[in-house]
């Protein structure tokens, strides 16, 4: 049962990752773009909206880069799972007089 609660968890977890991402890539996104097309409005000019559009873009891919780099600094590999998966069945392949 403590196997299965624990893969439910990861799971909403990734859930929850793949949800921010996609919020935090498309707010600053849609305000830059909207900032761009009120001063586009109120400029009379064409290419503001575009730019904010850019900068919104820099700036999500910014903040999912931060935001991805800190969750795999806490990850760990899948080298690094199998071999503490390794080490742990070479313990228990070993005779007790020498553990």
């Amino acid at each position: 049962m403590g196997t299965n609660k624990k893969k439910q968890n990861e799971v909403a977890d990734t859930l929850v990752l793949i949800l921010q991402i996609g919020i935090t890539m498309l707010v600053p996104i849609m305000m830059c773009t909207i900032g761009g097309a009120w001063l586009d409005n109120k400029l009379d000019t064409k290419f503001i909206g575009v730019l904010g559009f850019v900068l919104g873009a820099i700036a999500g891919f910014q903040n999912v880069y931060k935001l991805v780099k800190k969750y795999l600094k806490n990850t760990k590999s899948p080298g690094e799972l199998q071999r503490e998966m390794d080490e742990a069945a070479m313990k228990d392949e070993m005779p007790k007089e020498e553990k």
